[in-house]
C-alpha cells in the first residue's frame, strides 16, 4: 500500500485537510481545490448522487488539485468497485462494525493478490487501457485508499481487528451515528465521545494506520487533531453557505 496521499514533499508525514461538496456541483468541486483544500469529500451514501456523476466530480476535483474522495452507501461490491472505476481516490465505506465487513471493502477495492477487484482495463480508473493490464491494476492498487468508518460502539469494540486488516488504509470517525450510539446525539462538545474518539484515533495510529474524521472546527476537532488524525473534513458547502448567507442577510437587515 502506497502512502504518498499523507505525504509532503519532502516525503515527510502529511495531515489531509478536506471540504464536504454536497450542492453536486462540479464548479464547487473544483473550486474546493483551488482554494487549498487537499481532498474533497462527494457522499454517495446520503446524497442524491450517481455514479456518473461521480466520475465528472472527481475530474473537476482533481482539476483543481484535490483529492477524491467519496463516500458509499455500503461495503457491497457494485459500490466499491464503481466508486473506484470512476476514480475516487479515498473511499470511505459507512457502518463498519466488525472486521468481516472491512475485508469485504478490500476485496473488491484491491486487484489480486490484496483483493478480487473486478479485472476491467477501459475505465478512468485505471488510466483507460493506456499501460498494460497488470501495471495498470498495480498502480491502481497503489492509488486507491479504502477507509472503514467508525460510527457505533460495536465498531469501537471491535476497533483492533478493523485495524489488522490487510489492506485497509484506516479509519474514520463519524461522530454523529457515534454520538446517537452512545445515546449522545449531536453532543460532539462531549467529554465521553471526545474521549472514545481520542482513543480511536490514537488506537488506528498505533497499528500503523490512518485516521480520519468529518467534523466541524470545535473542541472534539481540536481533540481529534491533537490524538494524530491525518485525514480530517472540516468545512462543507452547503453549511458554510448556509452560515455566510444568513451573516450577509443579517448585516444587509441592519443597514
Amino acid at each position: 500500500m502506497s502512502d504518498e496521499l499523507f505525504q509532503d514533499e519532502s516525503g515527510g508525514s502529511k495531515t489531509l485537510l478536506g471540504a464536504a461538496v454536497l450542492s453536486g456541483s462540479m464548479q464547487i468541486a473544483e473550486l474546493a481545490g483551488m482554494a487549498g483544500f487537499d481532498t474533497v469529500w462527494i457522499d454517495v451514501e446520503h446524497g442524491g448522487t450517481t455514479y456518473s456523476e461521480l466520475e465528472r466530480l472527481c475530474m473537476a476535483i482533481e482539476s483543481g488539485g484535490a483529492i477524491p474522495t467519496a463516500r458509499l452507501p455500503n461495503h457491497h461490491r457494485e459500490h466499491v468497485i464503481r466508486a473506484l472505476e470512476a476514480g475516487a481516490r479515498i473511499v470511505v465505506v459507512p457502518m463498519v462494525n466488525d472486521a468481516a465487513t472491512a475485508r469485504e471493502i478490500v476485496r473488491w477495492g484491491k486487484f489480486p493478490p490484496l483483493g478480487e477487484r473486478g479485472f476491467n482495463s477501459r475505465s478512468r480508473g485505471v488510466g483507460y487501457g493506456l499501460m498494460p493490464a497488470l501495471e495498470a491494476f498495480e498502480a491502481a492498487n497503489r492509488r486507491a485508499h479504502l477507509f472503514a468508518q467508525i460510527e457505533t460502539l460495536d465498531a469501537v469494540n471491535n476497533l483492533d481487528s478493523i485495524c489488522s486488516v490487510e489492506g485497509l488504509s484506516g479509519i474514520l470517525i463519524g461522530p454523529g451515528d457515534l454520538s446517537a450510539s452512545m445515546g449522545k446525539a449531536a453532543r460532539f462538545d462531549d467529554p465521553a465521545l471526545i474521549s472514545i474518539v481520542t482513543e480511536c484515533i490514537r488506537g488506528a495510529r498505533a497499528e500503523g494506520k490512518h485516521a480520519g474524521i468529518l467534523v466541524a472546527p470545535g473542541p472534539l476537532l481540536d481533540a481529534a487533531k491533537g490524538a494524530g488524525a491525518d485525514l480530517i473534513y472540516c468545512a462543507g458547502d452547503i453549511n458554510d453557505l448556509a452560515r455566510a448567507w444568513r451573516g450577509v442577510l443579517l448585516s444587509a437587515r441592519e443597514l
